[in-house]
């Protein structure tokens, strides 16, 4: 169950929710709206999202791991919102719903490993007209900012690594925005964002800095590190693009 104490912290870290946080904003939810949320994982961000409405939206989460979807289910459970939240096993890029279910589709950090023209594709058909389809991904084409007292040089060389990875058909960059207009969607947000992370949660974020450094450079970042932590001003802020578009009428 690591992977899912994982999503579980993640999606409670206030630097990420505060991402996901601005792409619902961005949708403008409208009373009774239903929601469909594709590759949710441990269900963190819709028992986040049945609370923060006050259970006024029918949500429906998707994920194709079993295991995730029996923890998900469980878990939104023992919160009181199974009645609020339908667990179901399904593949975004092959969703096992009939066109036009769904008043807003979401997604958040699953494009990047998926064929993301053919996921955006299923989630503008599941939407009805006039439904908003919001996605987040990780941006690899934009830097990450390191609240820490380090040369220029090295800095740089921390806030240049990318924020995780991607797949060759999917999507974690501003090609997002492009996807949202060729797939026909209209009056498009685009959101690009940074996520704020501190403390823990900073150094969970950003294990791979280890790996990147030589022995010389991660004694520095260590060192920094340590001085800003005593100071109280360590933080790192990792890049992420969201998009909001509205599926036109037929």
């Amino acid at each position: 169950m690591g992977s899912v104490a994982s999503l579980e912290a993640r999606g409670q870290s206030t630097g990420y929710l505060g991402v996901v946080r601005h792409l619902i904003e961005a949708v403008s939810l409208q009373p009774g709206e239903t929601i469909l949320d594709v590759g949710c994982g441990s269900g963190v961000l819709d028992r986040w999202l049945a609370r923060h409405t006050g259970g006024a939206h029918r949500i429906v989460a998707v994920d194709i791991h079993r295991t995730l979807l029996r923890e998900a289910a469980a878990l939104a459970a023992r919160e009181g919102l199974a009645e609020i939240i339908e667990f179901r096993e399904g593949n975004a890029e092959a969703l096992p719903f009939p066109d036009h279910s769904f008043d807003v589709s979401m997604s958040a950090t699953v494009m990047e490993l998926l064929d993301a023209d053919q996921m955006l594709r299923e989630m503008v058909r599941v939407t009805r007209p006039g439904g908003r389809v919001a996605i987040v991904v990780r941006a690899v084409d934009m830097h990450s900012f390191v609240n820490l007292p380090l040369r220029p040089e090295l800095k740089l060389k921390i806030e240049s690594l990318p924020n995780g990875t991607s797949g060759d058909k999917g999507c974690a960059d501003a090609s997002l925005y492009r996807r949202f207009s060729d797939a026909g969607l209209r009056e498009v947000k685009m959101l690009p964002q940074l996520a704020t992370y501190a403390g823990a949660r900073a150094h969970t974020a950003n294990e791979r800095i280890h790996t990147a450094l030589t022995p010389a450079e991660l004694t520095e970042w260590q060192a920094a590190v340590a001085q800003a932590e005593a100071a109280g001003t360590f933080f790192i802020a990792l890049p992420f693009h969201g998009a909001v578009g509205t599926r036109g009428a037929m």
